[in-house]
């Protein structure tokens, strides 16, 4: 499963061209008390206030702020609906 994870964002970024990277984003899903915080990927472009670093050769940003809010210990994992997520390491 992580090899599909890799080659799909690897197709993905080179699509998008030489200065994608892959983003760690915060998105809420649901609503009201049925509601939920998960981490998600998206190509992206880098901004001045991100952490910037490498996994399995691919570039990966996150934004500074989200950084100190969950540390730097993530996972990628495919969730129910077939979309990648990313969850902190506990």
């Amino acid at each position: 499963m992580a090899s599909e994870v890799v080659d799909k964002l690897k197709f993905l970024l080179n699509q998008e061209g030489a200065d994608a990277v892959v983003r760690v984003r915060e998105t809420k899903i649901g609503s009201a008390c049925k509601s939920k915080i998960v981490l998600r990927l998206s190509i992206d472009e880098r901004e001045d206030d991100d952490v910037e670093g490498q996994a399995q050769s691919l570039p990966f940003v996150i934004n500074k702020e989200l950084v100190e809010q969950y540390g730097e210990n993530f996972s990628v994992v495919l969730d129910e609906h077939q979309s990648f997520d990313v969850k902190p390491l506990e």
